[in-house]
């Protein structure tokens, strides 16, 4: 009976060190895993009036997209080549 009782207690020893284990190597993974990404500051002249504002963006290839509105104009949308740093097309709204 106590041979018994000494193989379950080495069972729920080993079991408790493999869940620990487990855990503490996927909490290592995790955390290496979340290195925050580098930040770029990019700054692009749009030449747009004063109270113009981004409504939305998109990015595809070296284009960007830009959905401007307000500053005096009608809704636009900006074709940006950012490999060229140029506007490729403005597209008007109406």
């Amino acid at each position: 009976m106590d041979k018994l009782k000494l193989i379950k207690t080495i069972v729920v020893i080993l079991t408790f060190l493999l869940v620990f284990g487990t855990l503490s190597l996927l909490g290592v993974i995790y955390k290496k895993n979340r290195t925050p990404l580098p930040r770029h500051e990019i700054s692009y002249n749009l030449e747009q009036p004063r109270g113009s504002g981004i409504a939305d963006f998109k990015t595809e290839g070296e284009n960007l997209y830009i959905l401007l509105k307000n500053g005096g104009l009608p809704d636009r949308l900006i074709i940006y080549n950012r490999n060229r740093a140029e506007i490729d097309t403005v597209i008007t709204v109406h």
